[in-house]
């Protein structure tokens, strides 16, 4: 069970996973640093066995809680480690390679004040290449900054915060797998606590890598959400032959899905420019979900 906050503690726990972050987390603290809204704490939990990133986060915020796993733990699972440990009666997230804008929190809270209990804000954009705006509109073309507010069905933890009622109510994230987000924002909506996105509070993400790299993680990614899915739904081999069936159609209709947010978010001429990409890592994802899709109908496990 989660930790309740005592009297003295801080109204919210901001916590982040790390793992060989030491390049990016400075940032993120600098702006943490800054925020208009300061009944805060940090809780920053690092998987990887360097001493690079404590020694950022001791010399930049010395107040932030540093805790050290000895095992390396997906993001989620670090997530949940930090929530353990947290003591605000708000949790919020966001990842090593962001940086919040100085009322991010305050427009989360704000958020959350007006009785919602789950709240996802707006991913910007730090880098300015073809790449990046083509794996930013891949992965958070729906919580863009110029987006309307309003209800989403999936609120990405590299921007959210959850009331502790929401959150107790839904439990810890999964910690085996990277889609562990979209299935908490699927239980959160069916308890009540559909995602509210406010796009006035905003995150800047950094996106590295290179073009393969991208299209292997979309390739994994597609297969991990699918094995999850199929998993947590207890699904036949006749719902995952009917999902083989459909997936020529997903590289297609996520781009449409996506140029019609980018277009209402400003963003239509990153969308139109970067088109080709977005195409080739949809179907990577696809390819993914038919790997997990389809080792299902040969009998084998659908999770690990």
């Amino acid at each position: 069970m989660a930790l309740r906050p005592d009297p003295s503690a801080p109204s919210t726990s901001v916590v982040v996973p790390a793992y060989h972050s030491d390049a990016t987390i400075g940032r993120l603290l600098d702006g943490l640093r800054v925020q208009t809204f300061g009944d805060f704490e940090l809780i920053v939990v690092n998987s990887s066995q360097e001493g690079r990133t404590e020694q950022i986060v001791r010399e930049t915020l010395p107040e932030a809680r540093f805790e050290q796993s000895r095992q390396r733990l997906l993001p989620h699972a670090a997530r949940n480690r930090g929530v353990e440990v947290a003591r605000g009666s708000r949790l919020a997230f966001t990842d090593p390679d962001c940086v919040p804008e100085p009322t991010w929190l305050e427009r989360l809270v704000a958020a959350s004040d007006r009785g919602h209990g789950l709240v996802v804000g707006a991913m910007d954009l730090l880098d300015t290449s073809a790449y990046a705006r083509a794996v930013h509109l891949c992965k958070f073309a729906h919580w863009l900054p110029g987006a309307s507010e309003g209800h989403r069905t999936i609120a990405p933890t590299a921007n959210a915060l959850y009331t502790r009622e929401a959150w107790d109510a839904i439990g810890p994230f999964r910690a085996d797998s990277f889609s562990s987000d979209t299935l908490h924002s699927w239980s959160a909506a069916r308890l009540g606590f559909r995602p509210w996105f406010e796009p006035t509070a905003i995150v800047s993400h950094h996106h590295d890598g290179t073009t393969r790299s991208f299209l292997h993680e979309r390739r994994l990614r597609g297969e991990d959400f699918a094995r999850i899915r199929a998993a947590e739904g207890g699904h036949s081999r006749g719902w995952a032959a009917a999902r083989l069936v459909g997936l020529p159609a997903v590289p297609l209709v996520e781009l449409v899905r996506v140029g019609i947010s980018a277009s209402r978010a400003g963003w239509g001429r990153p969308f139109a420019t970067t088109t080709p990409l977005q195409l080739a890592a949809n179907t990577a994802w696809a390819l993914g979900e038919a790997r997990a899709y389809a080792r299902l109908l040969r009998g084998g496990p659908p999770a690990r």
